[in-house]
C-alpha cells in the first residue's frame, strides 16, 4: 500500500508539467543571445547579459561612476 501511494504522487508529479511546457521552457532556454559556454571565461556586461570575458573591454562600474 505504502509504495502504490508512493507511486501514484510520483506520477502526478510527472503529470504536473505537460509536454508542450516542458518544450516550450527547452526552446526559451535554447534562444539565449550570447550564449557562453560553461567550460569557457565569461563575465557580465553593463547591461547584465553574459559575455565571453575580453580583458580589454571589462565594465568597471566604480570607475564609470567617478569613482
Amino acid at each position: 500500500m505504502k509504495y502504490s501511494l508512493c507511486i501514484a504522487a510520483l506520477v502526478s508529479v510527472a503529470l504536473a508539467v505537460t509536454h508542450e511546457e516542458h518544450q516550450a521552457f527547452i526552446r526559451r532556454q535554447a534562444n539565449v543571445q550570447n550564449a557562453v559556454s560553461a567550460n569557457t571565461p565569461a563575465m557580465t556586461d553593463e547591461q547584465g547579459n553574459v559575455v565571453p570575458f575580453d580583458a580589454a573591454n571589462v565594465y568597471m562600474a566604480g570607475q564609470a561612476a567617478g569613482l
